[in-house]
């Protein structure tokens, strides 16, 4: 059996100049990172995602004044931190998620009173929802903070915000950018790269800030992510007062490239919705379509803007949700 040969001194001195200049070039590439950093640091240079993020509501100012700036989610309700506590120590049996139709409206609670005086369902229930959120939020919100509440039915409401326009990066490329953010606090080297990708992406403006595939994606992982958990998922298409034709001059601002894109736009998010909820196995709860069947005029039950409910919307949208809920329920 012969000995194996040592390497050649040749061979050994090749690779101890090979870790050498290895060495050398990162300490050339930290010292590079060290000499901008300080540079940047002197020249006061600072960039931060929010509230600089532009959305077509909330705009920077309203993020900066009302809501509270969240690592995850980019922005949350000022209560929100406080609302999880309470659902940590109370354990409700039903979670709303969604955006400022759910914020701001009083559907949750009505639906949770309707589940009890109609149907017999006593249940805790509280919203989490945030103005502005996409599904992209959504499914970040549902991983990191819902998750682990355990509940027995969430409820989905997205659908708007998905379908406006990009005023800047997607919602995607936002939260592909977000992989740099805990380093952004520390380093303003990095907070340069994050303005440079978010000036580059910017460059592509006007598409949904949610495009459809990726909503619908966002659905399904909501959905098979709840049901491997024990929770029933149910998916709310968003009702609209929208009609071809007389749709809100204020939406051409800052949400779409043209009126006539409204109705069209808002549809498909809608099919899209009823789409993920068949393919996933969530509970649909069809508002809008329980909506179109609901005799004229159908004023009454939304704001001007088309899409904000009224007193009397949000009491027929509890309706139709309580009904969804304690069908999946049962």
């Amino acid at each position: 059996m012969t000995q194996q040969s040592s390497p050649p001194r040749s061979r050994r001195r090749a690779g101890v100049r090979l870790a050498i200049g290895a060495a050398l070039a990162v300490a050339g590439m930290a010292a590079a990172v060290l000499a901008s950093e300080a540079a940047l640091r002197l020249a006061r240079f600072e960039y931060h995602l929010t509230p600089i993020v532009q959305v077509g509501w909330p705009d920077p100012q309203t993020i900066e004044s009302r809501y509270a700036d969240d690592p995850d989610l980019f922005w949350v309700t000022r209560d929100y931190q406080d609302k999880l506590r309470l659902a940590r120590r109370t354990h409700p049996a039903v979670i709303f998620m969604g955006d400022s139709c759910t914020e701001f409206g009083a559907y949750p609670a009505e639906t949770i009173e309707q589940l009890a005086h109609a149907h017999g369902i006593v249940v805790a229930g509280i919203h989490v929802a945030v103005g502005g959120w996409t599904s992209e939020q959504g499914l970040a919100q549902f991983r990191g903070d819902i998750l682990a509440l355990r509940p027995h039915v969430v409820v989905v409401y997205y659908g708007w915000n998905d379908h406006w326009m990009a005023l800047g990066p997607t919602d995607p490329e936002l939260y592909d950018a977000r992989r740099l953010l805990w380093l952004s606090r520390h380093l303003r080297v990095v907070q340069l790269v994050l303005k440079a990708k978010m000036a580059l992406a910017a460059k592509h403006a006007g598409k949904n800030r949610v495009p459809p595939e990726r909503y619908r994606q966002n659905l399904l992982e909501i959905a098979d992510t709840a049901k491997r958990a024990g929770i029933v998922p149910v998916f709310v298409t968003a009702p609209s007062n929208h009609v071809p034709g007389h749709e809100p001059e204020y939406l051409l601002r800052r949400h779409v490239r043209s009126l006539a894109d409204v109705v069209p736009l808002h549809q498909q998010y809608i099919r899209l919705t009823r789409d993920a909820a068949a393919e996933a196995g969530a509970v649909l709860c069809d508002a809008a379509a329980e909506f179109e069947r609901l005799p004229p005029p159908r004023d009454r039950y939304f704001q001007a803007d088309g899409i904000h409910f009224t007193s009397p919307g949000d009491r027929q949208l509890a309706q139709v949700v309580s009904g969804c809920i304690a069908g999946a329920l049962h």
